[in-house]
């Protein structure tokens, strides 16, 4: 369980770093027309609510939802990674220079790695806790045991 805290946390303050630079980047780059630093803001501010709101895992704001037992982890990693996945190739793919492509692809690997990472422990929690009898098995399908 600890594994998967230090991994949460990490994520999630890898996450804020990388994204409220990127705010900060958009908001000064004056060769951006309105639509496209508004979408890139939207983008960033999707992935730090994801980040804070997985972030209230481990505080313990989720009493009947333990690591291991909300999808809200599965999403957060699977969202960083299909984004990640998509957009490193894209940002590859596209006329850049070298060095704005290895810093990408160092911000997507990173984050890759980590939500990879992130999304075993997470899984072998959930894993351990229905089969040692230590959690609610209809809280891995969704159901809310307090209806």
């Amino acid at each position: 369980m600890q594994r998967v805290v230090v991994l949460l946390w990490l994520l999630v303050a890898w996450t804020a770093i990388v994204w409220v630079g990127r705010i900060r980047n958009l908001i000064g780059d004056d060769t951006l027309v309105n639509w496209d630093r508004a979408w890139g803001i939207v983008v960033a501010l999707l992935f730090l609510v994801l980040a804070a709101v997985t972030a209230t895992l481990p505080l313990g704001l989720w009493h009947r939802r333990p690591l291991g037992s909300t999808r809200l982890v599965a999403i957060f990693c699977l969202w960083t990674i299909a984004f990640w996945g998509i957009r490193g190739v894209g940002l590859l793919l596209a006329d850049h220079e070298a060095g704005f492509k290895v810093v990408h692809t160092v911000l997507a690997g990173v984050s890759i790695g980590l939500a990879v990472l992130l999304q075993r422990a997470d899984r072998a929690v959930a894993a351990g806790a229905v089969d040692s009898g230590e959690a609610d098995p209809e809280a891995y399908r969704g159901a809310d045991s307090d209806r």
